[in-house]
């Protein structure tokens, strides 16, 4: 992950913070697709977003997991998720 994803992600967290971590990883990674911070190809690992947030993998393996749930689509792996074009809107 690069060094301006870090201060997004870190910038983002904050003001999610009344929001359970959970819901918050979801909707920081969220904004940050729409907004184009990430862009197709790149791939967010559970250790990178977890190591930035300062948090243990259990809260962003549940945020991974809502893109199952979501009508926001990307390649969700065990441990990442790939963004795709389809994210992009």
């Amino acid at each position: 992950m690069e060094a301006n994803h870090y201060q997004y992600i870190k910038e983002q967290i904050e003001y999610y913070s009344c929001k359970p971590l959970r819901e918050a990883i979801f909707y920081v990674v969220k904004n940050a697709i729409i907004q184009g911070v990430f862009l197709p190809g790149d791939r967010l690992t559970e250790d990178d977003i977890a190591q930035q947030i300062n948090c243990s993998r259990t809260p962003v393996r549940g945020a991974l997991e809502n893109w199952n749930r979501k009508t926001f689509k990307g390649m969700v792996k065990k441990y990442y998720l790939t963004i795709t074009l389809e994210n992009h809107f």
